[in-house]
């Protein structure tokens, strides 16, 4: 038995015309990618995170962004803006909160977590940032009230938080 080929359409596929609902399908779809994409660019789903590894940030005036720390509570791990504070002509600082694993069941400081340190770009320039942590309790109460360079070591660029208090300084620029 031979069998022949049945052509389905004389019209080549790519000259095929596309009917009002699968057009306006398209159309609708492009239209949704191009605003997920828009608002992903300017920061609509929240502000910009930077981790420890991440020391040298450039961000626009008016931007959003939080630096992220891990944050470990139960052993005694805290962190805090030190002194030098940031340049307020250059950054907001709009305050700090934690999100700990455990705490929403009632168990407070109950888990291994994050610590972010929230900022707003105020103006043009550069200006650092200076986050103490402070491991196993062993900053003190002082460390809330004054938190300065000396005897705590600074921690290196590419550092990572150990068991030892350290300054992480975060260059932030702003353009």
């Amino acid at each position: 038995m031979i069998k022949r080929a049945i052509p389905l359409s004389k019209t080549p596929l790519s000259k095929t015309p596309l009917s009002r609902t699968a057009r306006s399908l398209l159309v609708a779809a492009c239209a949704a990618l191009a605003c997920v994409l828009v608002l992903a660019v300017t920061g609509f789903f929240g502000p910009t995170a930077y981790d420890t590894g991440e020391r040298r940030i450039t961000v626009a005036v008016g931007d959003e962004f939080t630096l992220e720390v891990p944050a470990r509570p139960y052993i005694g791990e805290h962190w805090y803006l030190a002194d030098p504070k940031p340049d307020a002509g250059v950054l907001d600082y709009q305050g700090t909160h934690e999100d700990i694993e455990g705490t929403e069941k009632g168990i407070a400081g109950g888990g291994d977590g994050t610590a972010y340190f929230d900022f707003t770009a105020r103006g043009k320039g550069t200006t650092t940032v200076t986050l103490l942590h402070c491991p196993m309790a062993r900053c003190g109460s002082a460390a809330r009230t004054t938190a300065t360079a000396s005897p705590v070591p600074t921690a290196g660029a590419t550092e990572q938080p150990g068991d030892e208090p350290a300054f992480f300084r975060y260059e932030i620029t702003v353009r």
